[in-house]
């Protein structure tokens, strides 16, 4: 009979290994203590300007939803918010998914999934302060991001 023993350790220890990569960039992503208490997001200047125009871009639709429920435009509203819904996080780049945080994908993600939200209730004829409570209840995730994370500027090292 073989002793099999020491391949059942690296097995072990190979997955353990795996699993402490997989957390580190599924929970954790690539993140530090920020001064201020917050989570500060470690990205590339490119990575950080795509996650911040991700932003603008969901701030300038919440305006537009805003100005489109003001004249009850229910087609814009479904416009504007589709175009922000689910279908955005596929062009998110793998390699910058990763170093983002568990709880801040959820919140963005979530965000995302609530514009398909907000569009469904337009489409279906929903009345106006419906469509506004789902907009309020999807602030909150922005809300509850900013005060939890922040995206510094990453000096190059010996720069």
């Amino acid at each position: 009979m073989k002793n099999t023993t020491p391949h059942w350790i690296a097995i072990g220890l190979l997955s353990a290994i795996l699993v402490a990569i997989g957390f580190k960039f599924v929970v954790l992503g690539n993140t530090a203590k920020a001064d201020d208490g917050r989570t500060a997001v470690l990205l590339e200047p490119a990575e950080r300007q795509a996650v911040l125009g991700e932003m603008r871009v969901l701030l300038e639709t919440t305006q537009t939803i805003v100005e489109a429920l003001a004249v009850n435009d229910m087609a814009a509203v479904d416009k504007a918010a589709r175009g922000v819904g689910s279908a955005a996080i596929k062009t998110m780049d793998f390699k910058l998914r990763a170093k983002l945080p568990l709880e801040f994908k959820k919140l963005g993600f979530g965000t995302h999934y609530a514009f398909d939200e907000i569009a469904d209730l337009a489409k279906a004829g929903k009345p106006v302060k419906e469509v506004q409570q789902k907009l309020v209840a999807t602030m909150n995730n922005c809300i509850a991001c900013h005060a939890s994370y922040q995206l510094p500027v990453i000096s190059p090292v010996g720069g």
